[in-house]
């Protein structure tokens, strides 16, 4: 019975320290309350560049800056995404599992929030491919997310992300995320990159950089015709 009870009283310990892990991972993708960023999404012979602006909210915008996505931008307001097209007046809605290129969708390229999404159901030690890591179980805050749960994987020293499955309800693999190592802008550590894979099909990969704090103008964010 002190055992039970002892690892009862556990529980809020782990689960905070869970809340912390994930904190310090969103950092490294969110390194500001409101920032810009720069990304090229890669694929087999082809390649996309788009800029990044986040709000203090968590919504996000990706204007497009390569030959083919000028003029073209991706809106994405609490669960629901938009795309605006160049010549028309009113956006698309699509969802946010609209791709944008090979596996990698809008959601994925726009915003990463494990901490705001998922809660922690179990942490635990694990050693992946020699490493020290926190093996972290993640399930959905609300349906509207595509995956229904998370296995995160993140380095014990500096709590860096390793490596992601993402699953549907079914407990089907969707899609596995590799982080690469952070680098530094402006005295903040921010991913670099990061690859995205279906279990077939070659992955996508995101590289991040000319970060930058602040600098979103509000106006960018509202949809015209009022259509939400």
């Amino acid at each position: 019975m002190r055992l039970a009870l002892v690892a009862f009283a556990a529980l809020p310990l782990l689960a905070q320290s869970g809340e912390e892990i994930l904190a310090r991972v969103d950092r490294l993708r969110h390194p500001w309350p409101a920032f810009t960023v720069e990304l090229t999404l890669k694929g087999p012979g082809q390649a996309q560049h788009w800029k990044v602006s986040a709000r203090e909210n968590g919504d996000a915008r990706l204007d497009g800056l390569s030959p083919k996505e000028k003029g073209r931008a991706v809106l994405l307001l609490d669960d629901q995404m938009w795309l605006l097209l160049p010549g028309s007046k009113r956006p698309v809605k699509v969802t946010p599992q609209q791709r944008m290129m090979g596996p990698a969708a809008g959601g994925d390229v726009a915003r990463t929030r494990f901490r705001e999404d998922y809660t922690v159901e179990s942490l635990r030690p694990e050693v992946m491919e020699g490493q020290a890591c926190w093996r972290l179980e993640l399930l959905a805050r609300r349906p509207a997310l595509s995956a229904h749960q998370v296995v995160l994987w993140v380095a014990r020293e500096g709590s860096l992300p390793l490596k992601a499955e993402f699953h549907l309800g079914s407990g089907k693999l969707a899609r596995t995320a590799l982080f690469g190592p952070p680098v530094q802008s402006h005295g903040q550590s921010v991913l670099s990159w990061m690859a995205i894979q279906e279990p077939s099909g070659a992955p996508a990969q995101v590289v991040f950089g000319n970060w930058s704090r602040g600098g979103v103008n509000p106006a960018l964010f509202e949809l015209p015709g009022s259509v939400r």
